[in-house]
């Protein structure tokens, strides 16, 4: 893959990148907010691994131009900050995955496996009412107007209708979404659901997805 790294410690950032290389990935480092988005113009990147916290900015100002310019790749947090909210905050605002620092190499280079495996989507549309899914294209609309998602949402969505009238677990949706095969301790699943919940009744469509208590989430 070739992955955008985010990091302003010198030091942190060689390690890492020289970690990427030897798992065989092409790395860009940036150790600004306006580097980073210049790389972002100048060339299309499968992963970035981004800092929150820049002398210049934040790096959800990366991540707001990586999914308008690259939408299919998914982007790591990492984050000092490792409260609840922060996790959450993060999440909210479209990364896939999240690390605390400080956090060990293989962790990061096994969430980045993690999210490389997620399942490759076959040619199928699915509709529900107004809802329609073009799987193919990675397209959701409702009433013929689309709705904004980014590549996790999307394959929650996916994932809870073709297992229409069944619950999915959050395990499950780890798993097949996600693509881990460990079961980290992470409210992930659960933030990721309540932001497709929002951006499906922003759509008018308010009873779709639903939680089951204990179990998961289902789509009827």
């Amino acid at each position: 893959m070739k992955i955008l790294l985010l990091e302003d410690d010198a030091e942190t950032a060689a390690a890492v990148s020289a970690g990427l290389r030897r798992e065989g990935h092409q790395t860009v480092v940036a150790g600004d907010v306006a580097s980073a988005e210049h790389a972002i113009v100048e060339s299309q990147f499968d992963a970035a691994v981004l800092d929150v916290t820049l002398p210049d900015g934040s790096g959800y100002e990366v991540l707001a131009a990586l999914r308008g310019r690259s939408p299919e790749a998914f982007a790591l947090m990492l984050t000092a900050r490792g409260t609840v909210e922060d996790r959450v905050e993060g999440l909210d605002q479209g990364a896939d995955d999240y690390l605390v620092k400080p956090f060990a190499f293989a962790e990061l280079a096994a969430r980045l496996r993690a999210l490389q495996r997620r399942p490759q989507i076959d040619q199928t549309r699915i509709r529900v009412e107004s809802l329609e899914v073009d799987a193919d294209r990675r397209i959701a609309s409702i009433g013929g107007r689309r709705i904004e998602l980014t590549p996790i949402e999307f394959g929650l969505l996916l994932k809870l209708l073709r297992a229409r009238g069944e619950v999915a677990t959050r395990g499950e949706l780890l798993r097949e979404v996600w693509g881990y095969d460990f079961d980290p301790t992470t409210n992930v699943v659960d933030v990721h659901v309540n932001r497709l919940r929002r951006k499906l009744e922003a759509a008018g469509m308010s009873n779709l997805l639903r939680t089951i208590r204990g179990r998961g989430y289902t789509i009827d």
